[in-house]
């Protein structure tokens, strides 16, 4: 299987994300830390791009999917920081790993391999 450039970092970003968001579980006992249920949900979505990770680098249709679709529940994740009462840098770090996710999983979906994205 041939992997594109473009793939290959969009593939790495999600996977940095993925270990990001489980490390982000250590944060849970800061005092302005998200509610829980976040960085809990965060820190599972985070092992499941990673348990995701290796067949979708294998070429595994599902993998690849899953890998995607975990980014993008997680990014759906930070956007509340925007709307309710959080202090300033959990906005500004809410807006970079969203931003981080739209081009991950940008780089990831349009370089994938033709036969990933087939039948």
């Amino acid at each position: 299987m041939t992997r594109t450039p473009v793939y290959t970092t969009g593939y790495v970003i999600c996977v940095v994300l993925g270990i990001a968001d489980v490390v982000g579980v250590a944060g849970i006992a800061m005092d302005d830390a998200p509610p829980a249920v976040v960085v809990i949900l965060g820190g599972v979505l985070g092992l499941v791009t990673l348990a995701a990770a290796v067949p979708a680098w294998r070429g595994n249709r599902a993998g690849h999917f899953t890998v995607a679709g975990s980014r993008a529940l997680s990014g759906l994740l930070a956007l509340p920081a925007f709307f309710v009462d959080a202090p300033t840098w959990a906005r500004l770090l809410a807006g970079g790993l969203v931003l981080l996710t739209i081009v991950g999983l940008g780089l990831l979906l349009s370089g994938a391999p033709r036969h990933a994205m087939a039948r």
